[in-house]
């Protein structure tokens, strides 16, 4: 069993998707968390007051980008974790500021947003928003302070297959390539382990414990419901290649926040060049770091459920 050392904490984006689930199991290990936050809106005051009942403590900031004032609220803490979306603009214009006030406010650990496909194993010009992550951990790796980036793969919710962002069952490129995903509330009790792991000082973290192709999931899903009339759409290697050369900064997915351009980089990345999972020589297993940890929900699982399948 891993032992934890208590140690203090800041998030920034506790409330999102990672975030929610990632900072509660921070607070369950008996870690002492500071949120940094904006003004609240109501959605995520719900979803901040559920925190505070867990232990956490709040500091709210009227410019997130205002260096001093984030130095000065990050006194004493040892880790930031940004658990905020990586969108061009987090990635670009944020982050860079947090880091200056984590260097600023001598935090041992920075975070960036990672949290998908395995940026270190990826070449320059194969992405827009692996490009902007890239030039982030350029300035990271040159400054005095410790990191982590954790690589969770796929979300269940993105990358098995299922009837709520597609009209029709859709599947891209190589269908034989190896996809590690999990469930979203395991992303979260691995990365709370990982982020407060002296192990995981310096390192990438890899978590690896599901891990199927794509003609393995739609086996299942057809094994699960054999009955059902389901309607399949592929994209093509072909296609996913012409979509990142000619797509522009247009969101046109459903429930999508990424442009197109950064979308269809990201499917390249995944579906042709097969990095949502890799392992560099800098890159830890969360399955050998965590051999005890047993996931709640299994790919298999999450397929055999309609709730998942059909948004029920």
């Amino acid at each position: 069993m891993v032992s934890v050392c208590k140690q203090r904490v800041a998030v920034i984006g506790a409330t999102g998707q990672v975030g929610l689930p990632l900072t509660i199991n921070l607070l369950l290990q008996g870690h002492e968390v500071t949120l940094l936050a904006r003004a609240r809106n109501r959605l995520k005051n719900d979803k901040l007051q559920i925190l505070l009942q867990y232990g956490a403590h709040l500091t709210e900031l009227s410019d997130m980008s205002d260096v001093t004032a984030m130095a000065n609220a990050l006194s004493g803490i040892e880790t930031l974790i940004c658990a905020v979306p990586g969108s061009k603009a987090i990635i670009t214009q944020s982050e860079p500021l947090w880091l200056e006030a984590a260097i600023a406010a001598g935090v041992k650990r920075f975070v960036p947003s990672e949290f998908g496909a395995h940026t270190r194993a990826i070449q320059m010009g194969e992405g827009e928003v692996f490009d902007n992550k890239k030039r982030l951990h350029d300035k990271l790796f040159n400054a005095d302070i410790g990191w982590t980036l954790f690589y969770n793969g796929g979300i269940f919710d993105y990358f098995l297959p299922n009837l709520r962002f597609f009209p029709k069952i859709t599947t891209f490129g190589d269908l034989d390539i190896p996809i590690c995903t999990h469930h979203i509330q395991d992303i979260g009790r691995l990365a709370a382990l990982a982020f407060t792991d002296e192990r995981t000082l310096n390192h990438c973290v890899q978590v690896d414990f599901n891990m199927l192709s794509q003609n393995r999931m739609l086996e299942i899903l057809k094994s699960a419901f054999p009955a059902y009339p389901f309607e399949y759409q592929h994209y093509s290697t072909d296609y996913i290649i012409e979509a990142r050369a000619s797509a522009g900064n247009a969101v046109s997915a459903k429930k999508g926040a990424e442009t197109d351009l950064e979308r269809w980089g990201i499917n390249y990345v995944v579906y042709v060049l097969g990095l949502l999972t890799a392992f560099t020589d800098e890159t830890l297993r969360a399955s050998e770091l965590y051999p005890d940890f047993r996931v709640i929900q299994t790919p298999e699982q999450a397929l055999h459920d309609p709730r998942f399948v059909f948004e029920w």
